[in-house]
């Protein structure tokens, strides 16, 4: 039957990312550097005034990396799964280093 099966979807992704103050209050982090790499995607992203990096990847897994200069780097494993029909949200708090 024509038609019939699982369409492979592009998948909207968010990453946040957020930062502790030194008062214990956590903050979106802008110009953070977050990288998604896996299932043959790559794709490079700063995070933006309110701590955001915006991704459209397929269905799989992927390594997500998240980096700024004095702060110590985040790296995760993330599953886009074909059915979800919500928009991905993923959020990585980074350290201060030495902090």
């Amino acid at each position: 039957m024509a038609g019939c099966g699982v369409r492979w979807q592009i998948k909207d992704t968010w990453i946040y990312v957020y930062e502790n103050s030194s008062q214990g209050i956590t903050l979106p982090l802008q110009g953070a550097l977050v990288s998604v790499a896996g299932e043959g995607y790559t794709g490079t992203r700063y995070t933006n005034e309110d701590g955001k990096a915006f991704f459209q990847v397929p269905p799989g897994t992927y390594t997500v990396q998240v980096s700024k200069s004095g702060y110590t780097t985040v790296t995760d494993t993330i599953t886009i799964y074909t059915l979800e029909l919500t928009p991905g949200r993923y959020y990585y708090v980074l350290v201060p280093q030495g902090g």
